[in-house]
């Protein structure tokens, strides 16, 4: 199955993953998946005043990213 979105990861959030946990960069790359089918899932917030920009957390890690028609830019892991 193809996912309907591209996922591009900015190179200041794939250093931000490289220095992830083990544990932690499985869950990132298991959001992005999901992410890459679908941007909007339940619980992601629209980040008020920025167009297309949306905020996903996962235990205590949190992933901000843009969607522009279809491919999604993830931007940041903290």
């Amino acid at each position: 199955m193809t996912n309907p979105y591209y996922v591009k990861i900015a190179p200041k959030a794939a250093e931000q993953i490289k220095a992830l946990t083990l544990k932690n960069r499985k869950l990132v790359v298991r959001l992005v998946e999901a992410l890459a089918i679908n941007p909007r899932p339940p619980g992601a917030k629209k980040i008020e005043g920025m167009t297309g920009l949306y905020s996903e957390s996962v235990n205590q890690l949190r992933l901000i990213y843009k969607i522009e028609e279809q491919e999604i830019l993830l931007l940041l892991v903290k």
